[in-house]
């Protein structure tokens, strides 16, 4: 999987959403949909998403002291596999909404193994603070 490109779509007033075709093939049935990092949402295919959380967050147990499980919490707590309905729309939980303070106009970016899915105005304002000749440097 190597997802790619930025789309600009919107979420309808019931908060449903078209994931992009070019998307959606490589996310498979039931994509799972999380809390991302700068206010995005972080979709991965069903198969991603047990393979990246669980080498991340497998070893951590609820016992100990281990500064993961403060993250695997607000991930897990408030993520959620995605049904298509029948006209090829997912609905976006209303818990991952408020915390992306999603508006009308969505952008759905690939990061290679996940979509990204920010606020337009949000993602507008990450963009353009990002400088590519220095952001080439780091890499």
């Amino acid at each position: 999987m190597f997802l790619s490109g930025r789309y600009n779509h919107q979420v309808d007033d019931k908060g449903r959403i078209r994931i992009p075709a070019k998307f959606k093939d490589a996310l498979g049935d039931r994509p799972y949909i999380t809390v991302g990092q700068n206010r995005c949402l972080y979709i991965f295919s069903k198969e991603e998403a047990e393979r990246i959380l669980g080498e991340r967050f497998g070893g951590v147990d609820g016992f100990s002291k281990d500064p993961r499980l403060d993250a695997m919490r607000k991930i897990f707590s408030r993520g959620c596999f995605l049904d298509e309905d029948k006209q090829g729309r997912f609905t976006l939980p209303s818990n991952l909404t408020a915390y992306e303070k999603k508006k009308k106009n969505v952008v759905s970016v690939g990061m290679i193994n996940r979509v990204e899915l920010w606020d337009e105005d949000n993602w507008n304002e990450y963009d353009s603070a990002q400088d590519v000749d220095t952001l080439f440097g780091e890499v």
